[in-house]
C-alpha cells in the first residue's frame, strides 16, 4: 500500500531526473519510496553539509578543482601536474583566470547546493500530502526558470518558500506562472513579512475595507497597503467604493462561505436572491499565488468584526473551523453563532 504522499514523491523524481535537476540528489533518486526515505534524507543532509564545506574552501583558494572533477588541497602536486598539462594565457591574465575559474566553480557548486536543498523541503511537503497528481507534466521553461531562481537563495526560510513553490507545480502543474517565480526572486524579507502579515485577513482573496480601525491597530497601516499596492500583492487601496458581492451557493435558500484560511465565516438567510456586498482591497493574481505558498491562520477577532457587520444586512452568521477538501469545497466544524452585542463592527 502507497504511504502518504508517495505519488507526488515519485512525480516529484520523475520531473526532476527527465531535465537533470537534483543531481547532486542522484545517488539516491533510485529506493527513494517507502521507509526507506527518512535514512537517505539524513545521508544527504550530511553530503550537503560536505558539499558547502568544499565549496567554502574553493571560494577561499584552500581547494581547486582539476580538470576531470577531482577536488584537492590547492598546494597538491596533482593540482600544479594538472595545470602545467594546460596552455596557460599570456598578457599577464593568469590570475585573473584562476580567481574567476575558481569564483565560477564556487558559484556553481552554492548554485546547486541551494537549489538541492529547495528539492528536499519540497519532498518533504509532497510526502504527507494525499492528494493524487496530476497527469500534466510541468513545463520545461518554468522548471530551468525555478532552478535558476531556487539555485540563488541561501537562507532556509527562502529554500522552504522556492521549496513550496515546487511542491505545488509538481501537485498541480499551471499553479504558479513564471511572473509569480519573477515577483518572488525580488522579494525582500522585509516584504515577505509584511506579506505573511497581511495573510491573516484575507477572506475569499479580499480584505475587508471597513476594518481599517483594526488592521491599524494590528500594525498594517494605510502606508503598508499602499506598499503592499506598489509591490503588485493587493489592488483598490486609493479606490472608493470597490466592492466584491457573493451571491448563494444553494438554489433554495441563501448560504455563503467567507473562507480565511483555517476559518470560516458561513452567512444564512430564508431569501435566496440575497446578495453579499463587502467593500474591499482586492488581491491580484500574483498576490493570491503567492499567498497560496505558505500555512497561515485567521485572526479569529478580525472575522469576528466582519461578521457583525454583515449582521446588518440581516444575516445569520457563524464563525468556525474551515478544511479545505479540494480547489473548490470545504468541511465547516466547531460553529459558533455571532451575535450583535452592541460594539462598533468597524468604521
Amino acid at each position: 500500500m502507497d504511504l502518504p504522499g508517495e505519488k507526488l514523491v515519485i512525480k516529484l523524481w520523475e520531473t526532476l531526473a527527465d531535465k537533470g535537476i537534483g543531481s547532486l540528489l542522484a545517488p539516491w533518486q533510485v529506493g527513494r519510496e517507502g521507509r526507506a526515505r527518512n535514512e537517505i534524507r539524513r545521508h544527504e543532509i550530511l553530503m550537503l553539509a560536505q558539499a558547502e564545506a568544499d565549496a567554502a574552501d574553493i571560494r577561499s583558494g584552500k581547494k581547486q578543482l582539476r580538470s576531470d572533477g577531482a577536488l584537492l588541497p590547492t598546494n597538491s602536486a596533482d593540482i600544479r601536474s594538472d595545470m602545467d598539462e594546460r596552455i596557460e594565457p599570456t598578457l599577464g591574465l593568469s590570475k585573473a583566470v584562476e580567481y574567476g575559474s575558481r569564483a565560477s566553480a564556487a558559484a556553481a557548486a552554492r548554485s546547486e547546493i541551494n537549489a538541492t536543498k529547495a528539492i528536499l523541503f519540497a519532498e518533504e511537503q509532497l510526502s504527507i500530502d494525499q492528494e493524487v497528481p496530476s497527469d500534466r507534466p510541468v513545463d520545461d521553461d518554468w522548471l530551468f526558470t525555478w532552478r535558476e531562481h531556487a539555485g540563488k537563495v541561501s537562507t532556509e526560510d527562502l529554500q522552504r518558500l522556492w521549496g513550496s513553490v515546487l511542491a505545488g507545480e509538481v501537485k498541480a502543474p499551471g499553479r504558479y506562472s513564471i511572473r509569480t517565480l519573477e515577483f518572488l526572486k525580488t522579494l525582500s524579507k522585509s516584504e515577505a513579512e509584511t506579506i505573511s502579515k497581511l495573510a491573516g485577513y484575507v477572506i475569499n482573496g479580499c480584505i475587508a475595507r471597513s476594518q481599517n480601525a483594526y488592521l491599524e491597530s494590528k500594525g498594517i497601516s494605510f502606508g503598508t497597503l499602499l506598499e503592499m499596492q506598489d509591490l503588485g500583492v493587493i489592488s483598490g487601496v486609493e479606490a472608493l467604493g470597490l466592492a466584491q458581492n457573493y451571491p448563494s451557493t444553494a438554489p433554495d435558500r441563501f448560504i455563503r462561505a467567507l473562507v480565511c484560511h483555517n476559518k470560516a465565516l458561513i452567512l444564512e438567510h430564508s431569501d435566496a436572491s440575497k446578495i453579499v456586498e463587502i467593500e474591499v482591497y482586492m488581491l491580484t493574481a500574483v498576490g493570491r499565488q503567492v499567498l497560496g505558498l505558505g500555512s497561515f491562520e485567521a485572526d479569529t477577532d478580525y472575522l469576528r468584526l466582519v461578521g457583525k457587520k454583515l449582521l446588518n444586512d440581516g444575516f445569520t452568521v457563524k464563525l468556525g473551523d474551515w478544511q479545505n477538501v479540494s480547489d473548490t469545497q470545504g468541511r465547516f466544524y466547531n460553529a459558533q453563532e455571532i451575535k450583535d452585542d452592541g460594539t462598533p463592527a468597524g468604521d
